[in-house]
């Protein structure tokens, strides 16, 4: 037992926890997992009061390596983590069903990756910065599908939307909206073949 209260049980080498060994603090608070010299290391599982659950990596008592975060409310991390914050490349899977795989850089989404929305909007592409930032390709719930460029998570920039019609048009956009057309794609008429009722079935 320290001083804060703080209840260890476990192993120790020369009076520090050393090996194998779970604290609970005063708050309520655990970890089991590894120890080295007294400093939380090596592979465990850290609970918290708020519900908050990760099992994983730890490096100088802090998340490091590969490692799974659940919140209470559904959200879940997995994959890399870096001095406590998610960096590298992992999911993230949130309460309404949206899930992100791809690239985090200080525990925001930034790089290369894909997030679903439970409204059926998919993006693949650049992030910075936890937003949508670059080059990428965003289809809408609508079916409509845009490729190009983007800013603050809007389409900006240099870009083509291909509607579900059949209709695409490319030029410039600003925040979100068509300023400069370059040209327009109307959708070829079927011909007189493809127009034909297919032949019945017989069941």
């Amino acid at each position: 037992t320290y001083p804060d209260g703080s209840v260890y049980k476990g192993t120790f080498r020369n009076d520090l926890a050393n090996g194998m060994g779970k604290i609970t603090y005063p708050d309520g608070s655990t970890y089991d997992g590894q120890w080295v010299d007294g400093i939380i290391e090596g592979d465990g599982r850290a609970t918290y009061p708020n519900g908050v659950v990760y099992e994983g990596s730890f490096k100088n008592a802090r998340n490091d390596g590969e490692g799974v975060m659940t919140y209470a409310d559904g959200y879940q991390y997995k994959g890399t983590w870096k001095d406590g914050q998610r960096d590298g490349t992992g999911t993230a899977t949130y309460p309404d069903g949206t899930v992100y795989s791809g690239d985090f850089k200080d525990g925001l989404r930034d790089g290369t990756g894909k997030i679903t929305m439970a409204d059926g909007f998919v993006y693949e592409g650049q992030w910075s910065k936890g937003e949508i930032e670059g080059k990428g390709i965003a289809t809408y719930s609508n079916s409509d599908v845009y490729e190009g460029m983007f800013q603050s998570g809007k389409r900006h920039g240099t870009g083509t939307m291909r509607y579900g019609s059949g209709e695409a048009v490319t030029g410039e956009w600003v925040n979100g909206a068509l300023q400069q057309q370059a040209d327009a794609v109307q959708p070829p008429q079927p011909s007189e073949q493809a127009s034909e009722p297919p032949s019945a079935v017989s069941e």
